[in-house]
């Protein structure tokens, strides 16, 4: 295994609600955006290919494909939880995939948790 450390539940928890901060605090944005986004997970790609490379076989078959991954986001820009589909990879390729997610960090934004939608694919 390639990733060590903390790991991300698969618990979304409940869905989010729009959420509109009107008590004048305009210190950073409202939710996230698809610029936020990218910044934050484009510098992980590698790391996501060597969790495909790592967990597979010894034949090469693993994870390809397209992965989804669905991730709950807090506002101070910390991820909470991810879903990992798709690849057709093994649990301990989700598993590392999760441990690459935990480490994800964006900037800070006003309202509620966001869930973020993201993929990526696997050569």
């Amino acid at each position: 295994m390639t990733e060590t450390g903390p790991v991300l539940s698969e618990n979304l928890g409940p869905p989010v609600q729009q959420s509109l901060d009107m008590t004048g605090n305009t210190q950073g944005p409202m939710g996230m955006d698809e610029r936020a986004v990218s910044r934050g997970l484009n510098p992980l790609l590698p790391r996501l290919g060597n969790c495909a490379a790592a967990t597979a076989d010894s034949h090469g078959h693993g994870a390809h494909g397209r992965v989804s991954v669905r991730m709950r986001v807090t506002p101070s820009g910390r991820p909470i939880a991810a879903r990992v589909s798709g690849g057709g990879g093994s649990a301990e390729f989700v598993l590392c995939v999760r441990r690459v997610f935990a480490s994800a960090r964006f900037g800070a934004f006003n309202g509620a948790d966001a869930i973020v939608g993201w993929g990526f694919d696997i050569d």
